[in-house]
């Protein structure tokens, strides 16, 4: 991998550096969701994955030793007139595994609306749980 720097020289003409990205410098995720009914646990991995990759994450596929993982569990209980409550607990490990936080998310929506095709509920949950996953990983 090649990260790029500009360094300005002289009368406002630039130049284009590139140079190595060291091993260390590279942060890689590993994301695994659990208990989402229909494509939900497919869907918020990726919706999740497509965030951290805007961020400057590598997404594996496998854990690895030196990626950060993110554990995702998903529950839906009753609520109400045609309702259910959907949670989100997201669970941050370091590489050297230790728990780096948690993030929450509830919301209520259309009983059964989730069942089958998460779509755009996938990358609004992704979206809002992505903003304070990264308070947990460094920058």
């Amino acid at each position: 991998m090649v990260r790029a720097a500009i360094s300005v020289i002289g009368l406002g003409l630039a130049l284009l550096v590139a140079a190595p990205v060291l091993a260390g410098d590279e942060r890689s995720a590993f994301i695994d969701v659990a208990g989402a009914p229909g494509d939900g646990e497919q869907a918020l991995e990726r919706a999740l994955s497509n965030r951290l990759l805007d961020e400057g994450f590598a997404i594996k596929s496998m854990p690895a030793a030196d990626a950060y993982e993110i554990q995702g569990t998903v529950r839906l209980a009753p609520a109400a007139r045609g309702k259910e409550n959907v949670r989100i607990d997201w669970t941050i490990f370091g590489p050297e595994g230790t728990r780096l936080g948690n993030v929450t998310q509830v919301n209520q929506i259309r009983k059964g609306s989730l069942d089958r095709h998460w779509g755009s509920a996938a990358d609004a949950a992704a979206d809002a749980a992505a903003h304070d996953i990264l308070k947990l990983l460094p920058h």
